[in-house]
Order: structure tokens, then C-alpha cells, then sequence
């Protein structure tokens, strides 16, 4: 029995068909490299193999970005989506740091990609909100606040004004 609150994600452009036109493997092929997966992990690092000169194939079992990729909201941010307090407790302020530092230049590169590509996909950067969620500790904000600062996150500086 089906529920009207199916917990499956559903995405508005899962019915988008991807690359209608690229080839499915067929026969014996060369390359320098095999991409597993061409959601946007797979087709970036296809990507930035080919920017450096490799002959690339991306296979997948599916239609292109009809995985996990067409199931997010698009959205790209540098924080862990499971709070960065959390992660400084499990790994250390280090790693964390690190984590945050990877995820902001992944941002940064993606949007250097689609300026440099010429791509119409709406991307523009936005504030962020963290909300707290219902019957938890209010304490939660102030710890996260302080643990993004921790990171190295800046734009949470002026949140503390606002408060």
C-alpha cells in the first residue's frame, strides 16, 4: 500500500532527460581513465580529468544524473549537513577544518566551472539558515555558531549581531 506521505525523495527535475544524446558504450573502447557513476561526482571528475588532457569514459547503470544527483536539492554548501559541531567532536577540529576548506573550494570551483562553461543553471549564492528542530535543546544554535567559527566559516561572524 502506497502512503501519500511516500518518504522517497522527488526532485522537480527527475523527469529532466540528461544528455539525451550521448553514446551507450558499445564494443571494445581505450581510455585513460573509467569514471564509475555520472551523477555531479562522477561527471565533475570526468571533468576535471579531461581539462587535464585524459580520454575519459563515464559508464553507469542508469540514465546520466538519474541516481542520487536527481534526487537532491541542489543545493552546495561547505558546512556538513549533520552540524559541524557534531563532526568536531567525532574528528577533531583539524578535520573538520579541513572538511570545511575542501567543501568551500568545491563550491568555489563549481561556480568557476559553470562561469567558465557558460552554464544556465541559475547558480548564485545565498545566505544559509539553521533551524532549531522541534523538541531539542536551544543550546544547539550557540554550539553550532561557535563550531562553524571554529572552521573558519566567515560568514557567521554577523549572525552573533543579529541574535
Amino acid at each position: 500500500m502506497t502512503s501519500s506521505f511516500d518518504r522517497r525523495s522527488r526532485s522537480l527535475w527527475m523527469d529532466t532527460e540528461v544528455a539525451p544524446d550521448a553514446r551507450q558504450l558499445d564494443g571494445d573502447q581505450s581510455c585513460d581513465t573509467i569514471v564509475i557513476g555520472s551523477g555531479i561526482a562522477g561527471m565533475s571528475t570526468a571533468y576535471e580529468l579531461a581539462m587535464q588532457g585524459q580520454k575519459i569514459i563515464v559508464v553507469d547503470r542508469g540514465a546520466i544524473a538519474g541516481g542520487i544527483t536527481a534526487r537532491t536539492s541542489a543545493h552546495l554548501a561547505p558546512l556538513c549537513d549533520d552540524l559541524t559541531s557534531a563532526m568536531i567532536k567525532l574528528r577533531g577540529e583539524d578535520l573538520s577544518r579541513a572538511f570545511y576548506e575542501s567543501q568551500a573550494a568545491a563550491v568555489d570551483r563549481i561556480e568557476q566551472i559553470q562561469q567558465l562553461e557558460d552554464i544556465a543553471c541559475d547558480f548564485r549564492r545565498l545566505d544559509g539558515f539553521l533551524f532549531q528542530a522541534l523538541n531539542t535543546d536551544a543550546a544547539i544554535i550557540d554550539e553550532e555558531l561557535d563550531a562553524v567559527r571554529k572552521v573558519g566559516h566567515q560568514s557567521t561572524a554577523s549572525l552573533a549581531s543579529r541574535r
